[in-house]
């Protein structure tokens, strides 16, 4: 059995490859190539480690614009990226947003979507693309991290995780309401949440409400 970073370093190198989809942009390709790293998305690069206890997992990144804008890197006070950071200061997560600051911080981000789109930050995605990321990264990336807990963020990222594990779909809805989640594999369980950008916090979930919802993340990582 291979180390998690030749595990890791292998499913990066298939990242860098594939082709799958039509409408996305690899960032190993072209002129994006300058700005790619040795993780498997832009968003493992602010926090990517590979004993993480959590694992986030995101819709997509982004778009290409907004990619060779900040050269591969996330505009740290955009307001998901504040909000994210409060929320998991709140479940007890000593982690910092703030900047690449790199090493061990008990967390992996990541998203259901690798590549990059077009067309802005709220441009609509394909479900192929969805589908092909799954099957070819998604699972893997749980089976090499194994984190205590994986939260989905938003349908389309919970969805995915569930069929790539074989699971029923399940509704937002009823699965932000399950307090104990979803066992995916030995020791690794699922939940969902809301996203934490403006649009949601505005106009489905406030802040306040998702510090609720995330309280039954906080009790899997503390429970033996």
């Amino acid at each position: 059995m291979h180390s998690k970073p030749k595990q890791y370093e292998a499913l990066v190198a298939k990242r860098k490859k594939c082709q799958l989809c039509v409408g996305l942009s690899n960032p190993a390709y072209g002129r994006l190539r300058r700005f790619d790293s040795a993780e498997i998305g832009p968003w493992s690069r602010l926090h990517g480690d590979l004993d993480a206890e959590l694992m986030v997992v995101g819709q997509d990144w982004g778009d290409v614009g907004y990619y060779v804008r900040n050269q591969g890197l996330d505009d740290l006070n955009n307001r998901t990226m504040r909000n994210l950071e409060k929320i998991l200061q709140h479940i007890g997560m000593n982690v910092s947003i703030t900047s690449y600051s790199g090493g061990g911080s008990g967390l992996f981000l990541t998203n259901a979507i690798l590549c990059l789109k077009s067309g802005g930050l709220q441009a609509t995605i394909d479900q192929t693309w969805v589908n092909n990321c799954r099957n070819a990264f998604l699972r893997q990336q749980v089976e090499i991290v194994r984190p205590r807990v994986v939260v989905a963020l938003g349908a389309v990222a919970f969805h995915a995780v569930l069929r790539a594990f074989g699971q029923r779909k399940v509704q937002l809805r009823d699965a932000i309401a399950d307090r104990v989640g979803t066992e995916i594999l030995d020791g690794v369980r699922l939940f969902a949440a809301y996203h934490c950008g403006a649009g949601t916090i505005n106009r489905n979930r406030n802040l306040r409400q998702q510090f609720k919802d995330w309280e039954r993340v906080k009790t899997a990582l503390q429970s033996t």
